[in-house]
């Protein structure tokens, strides 16, 4: 593994131009009021230490280099109480760079905790510490990870989940209506199952994007699907997975299909006027075709249905770096209660399709026969592929657990993830039945009090990606001077790259994706805003043409919902041309905040760009984080 001093992307932010707003000192009048900002401390210390380090592994049954955190892969799941003041401290024992991002939480009070260099935080070289303090909040699924260039390809990164607070409004009463079950269901929820679903290369993060980078393609193509780090690499035949491509898909491949690993060739139609650039030579061999089969181990998750009244909430983290997937479990519905954390009105399905950066949790009813039954993940989107897991119903008969071997149960989903019969219900992430509950709709109807438009797509490349539209962000750009520390500088002025709001504002972020000149079929996105969720109120079909929200609003009436929206920390754009997404949020919690592509080789691409949120009311940093320092 070769050594390096930067970190990612994500600490991008070599920006120039003139301020919009004048910041007061880092040691100025916006006074900190929580743990790790000199502030008074309410609710329980909890301190953990994370030891990182990279290892040989062989998750697919390929050896490479893995990184591990306290001596496991994926990372441990990490437990708090809500409003638990945290104290994690990170050693990195590897001889790179790190951060550790904690996707989805508030950060609210402390953004020097936010994990991301060159925007709150100096990379962690190797042989330093770093320690994160921060309120557990908001409550929910969430999950920790990498932020220092493309290593989150490597492996860092796992579960984390708060328990919610006494008294919380619930709704399991949507689910039974019994007060027993409904009991039984609370403890369920209390105590939830982690199953974490990634993508797999036998390369290292290093020579994946150095592949990319000579070969001018993105290569969407992986070896294999974990679940919970566990799986093999299936290699099944071009004419089986020839079954599963839609023909949507292939209508926009020029008369190819998918190869032997399941990937998509490149073709104009889908690389733009960049096509003739590239150089699938300089692919090395084995990354985007030349499928090699593997055996690693099959994740087996034990249930009992004797505990909880039968009932358990199976937590899904979406760690994929690359692509979505459809996760179902043969002959068991699925009840989704909540997506990114947040409660949702809770809706049956038999499968649900995650993105990069997601989290859905469901409760099961474990009243089937005690046996074994089939854990099946499934993509097509940009790779036809699939991972299988056991779920075991403890006390039951077991099935042989073999790789390539699955337990003969009734599949709702088939291996490129659709429904193996029309009355079955998949969540297609479409956003159209996730209403939070309870309602939290913005008190904004219309409009908010500023809008920032960011065109995005490929940049001169087929690798490079813009989130602005006018640039991209260049990568390991002053690593060891973030913009947090020196707001100021020219790096948090470049109107390009860096937008600045008000605090207390109310700010619509308008997406538009496939609405660059020449931009050629577009992909998925997977957009991430750090510290705060948002909400989406709008989306719809072409070139976003309008001067504000109420306009388009006037216009589309039928692309918004202002009364039930969706409410997130990621949103996935769609596959299907130009299109438009509305986000809604307020400033509440000043700070260097990054809004990116979750698809790890957008943003090592350049697909990111910085929100000075609440510039007016930049924070006091505390002296254990003043000039630099690291917690301590």
């Amino acid at each position: 593994m070769v050594s390096y001093k930067f970190s990612c992307v994500a600490l991008a932010t070599a920006l120039l131009a003139s301020p919009v707003f004048g910041f007061p000192s880092p040691e100025g009048d916006f006074a900190t009021d929580s743990y790790g900002g000199g502030g008074h401390v309410n609710g329980n210390i909890v301190k953990k230490d994370l030891f990182v380090t990279y290892e040989k592994g062989a998750p697919d049954g390929q050896e490479r280099q893995v990184i591990y955190v306290n001596g496991q892969f994926p990372a441990p799941p990490l437990i708090f109480d809500e409003d638990d003041n945290v104290e994690i401290t990170v050693y990195n024992k590897m001889e790179v760079n790190t951060t550790v991002h904690w996707h989805g939480l508030e950060m609210i009070g402390t953004p020097w905790s936010d994990g991301v260099p060159g925007l709150t935080q100096k990379p962690i070289d190797p042989g330093e510490k770093f320690v994160y303090r921060f309120k557990a909040s908001p409550p929910g699924t969430y999950w920790y990870h990498s932020h220092t260039r493309t290593t989150l390809l490597d492996g860092l990164y796992g579960p984390l989940f708060i328990k919610r607070k006494q008294g919380a409004k619930k709704p399991w009463d949507q689910i039974s209506k019994d007060k027993n079950e409904q009991q039984n269901i609370d403890k369920a929820g209390d105590n939830p199952t982690f199953m974490t679903v990634s993508d797999w290369s036998k390369v290292d993060s290093e020579t994946y994007i150095k592949a990319e980078a000579e070969s001018n393609f993105d290569i969407f193509c992986r070896d294999s699907v974990l679940i919970n780090g566990k799986g093999s690499v299936y290699c099944p035949g071009k004419e089986f997975l020839y079954k599963f491509v839609p023909q949507g898909l292939l209508d926009t491949l020029d008369g190819q299909n998918v190869n032997d690993k399941g990937c998509l060739p490149f073709v104009p139609s889908t690389e733009g006027p960049w096509f003739d650039k590239g150089n699938v030579s300089a692919i090395p061999a084995g990354m985007q075709e030349g499928c090699v089969a593997s055996k690693g181990q099959k994740e087996i998750i034990e249930v009992n249905a004797h505990k909880n009244g039968g009932w358990l909430s199976l937590n899904f983290v979406m760690a994929a770096t690359f692509m979505a997937a459809t996760v179902s479990i043969d002959e068991h519905d699925m009840w989704l209660f909540e997506v990114d954390g947040h409660y949702v009105t809770p809706q049956k399905y038999q499968g649900v399709t995650m993105n990069p950066g997601e989290r859905y949790s469901v409760m099961i009813k474990l009243d089937k026969e005690p046996k074994d039954y089939n854990i099946r993940v499934a993509s097509f989107l940009s790779q036809t592929t699939s991972a299988f897991g056991v779920l075991r119903y403890k006390g039951g008969k077991k099935s042989i657990v073999t790789p390539g071997v699955i337990p003969n149960t009734t599949g709702f989903t088939d291996y490129g993830g659709f429904p193996t019969k029309k009355e079955y219900k998949i969540l297609d992430g479409s956003y159209t039945a996730l209403a939070p509950f309870p309602p939290n709709a913005p008190p904004k109807p219309k409009e908010g009090d500023e809008m920032h438009v960011f065109h995005m797509g490929r940049w001169g490349s087929p690798w490079k990606w813009t989130m602005s539209g006018n640039a991209i962000m260049p990568p390991d750009a002053n690593a060891y001077d973030p913009l947090l520390y020196n707001p100021t500088s020219p790096l948090g002025v470049d109107q390009n790259l860096t937008i600045h709001t008000k605090n207390g504002s109310w700010v619509d972020l308008v997406l538009c994706v496939g609405c660059l000149p020449g931009e050629p079929q577009e992909i998925n996105h997977a957009i991430h805003k750090h510290a705060s969720k948002v909400w989406l109120i709008g989306s719809g079909q072409g070139i976003w043409n309008y001067s504000s929200v109420p306009e388009a609003i006037a216009k589309e009436p039928h692309s918004f919902n202002l009364e039930t929206p969706n409410y997130r920390d990621t949103i996935m754009t769609t596959f299907e041309g130009s299109a438009w997404f509305v986000l809604r949020y307020q400033v509440t919690n000043p700070g260097a905040w990054l809004l990116h592509c979750h698809v790890e080789i957008h943003l090592a691409g350049g697909m990111g760009i910085v929100i000075m949120d609440g510039a007016d009311k930049w924070p006091t940093i505390p002296p254990e984080y003043g000039s630099n320092k690291s917690g301590y």
